[in-house]
C-alpha cells in the first residue's frame, strides 16, 4: 500500500491492546465495518456523477457484507446470541465533499480512509494474542487492502495512468 501522508478519517476506532479477545476483536470490527458503509453511503448520495454514485454503492455493499460476515461470526462464538448492536458507538467519518466535488477528489476521500481502516487492522493483528483475533484483523485488512487498490487503479484509471488492460477499457469498477 503507498503512503500518504494527508488528512486522518478516523474510521477505525477502538484501542487494541495485547489481552484483547476474539469477541472484543469482533465488536471493534463490526463498529469500523458499519462506520465504512455509512461513510460510503453518504458518499453515493452526495457525488452527481452516476457512475460515481454506483461505485460507492458497490464499496457500500462490500461493507454491509463484511459486517454481516463478523456478526455471524460472533454468533457463532456466542452460541447464537445476537451482536448487542448499539448505534450511539458508530464513528461517522466526515465527508468533505461539495457539489461540485470531482470524481477524482471522492476516489481520494475512499482511498484515505481505506488505508487508515487496513492501518488500523495490521497494528490489531500485531498487538492481539488470540488467534482467532489476530487471523480476523488479518482477513479485515486484506479486504481493506483489496478496496484501497480497486480504488486507486480507478483513480489511475481517470487520470490517464492505468494502462494494464486496452486504451478502450473502462475503469475497473464502471461494470
Amino acid at each position: 500500500m503507498k503512503e500518504e501522508k494527508n488528512k486522518v478519517f478516523k474510521e477505525a476506532e477502538g484501542k487494541v491492546t495485547s489481552q484483547i479477545a476474539a469477541e472484543e476483536a469482533l465488536s471493534i470490527a463490526i463498529y469500523n465495518e458499519e462506520s465504512a458503509l455509512d461513510f460510503y453511503t453518504r458518499l453515493s448520495e452526495v457525488i452527481t456523477n452516476q457512475s460515481g454514485k454506483e461505485k460507492f454503492r458497490l464499496l457500500a455493499s462490500d461493507e454491509r457484507r463484511h459486517r454481516e460476515l463478523l456478526e455471524n461470526y460472533d454468533k457463532k462464538l456466542t452460541d447464537g446470541e445476537d451482536f448487542p448492536f448499539d448505534p450511539t458507538k458508530v464513528r461517522r467519518i466526515k465527508v468533505g465533499v461539495r457539489d461540485n466535488t470531482t470524481a477524482f477528489e471522492a476516489l481520494d476521500l475512499g482511498i484515505k480512509a481505506e488505508k487508515e481502516a487496513y492501518q488500523f487492522y495490521i497494528k490489531s493483528s500485531e498487538e492481539a494474542k488470540d488467534p482467532e483475533a489476530k487471523r480476523m484483523f488479518l482477513m479485515l485488512a486484506e479486504q481493506e487492502d483489496r478496496h484501497y487498490n480497486i480504488l486507486t487503479a480507478e483513480k489511475q484509471a481517470l487520470t490517464g495512468q492505468f494502462y494494464w488492460f486496452s486504451l478502450d477499457t473502462p475503469g475497473i469498477m464502471e461494470h
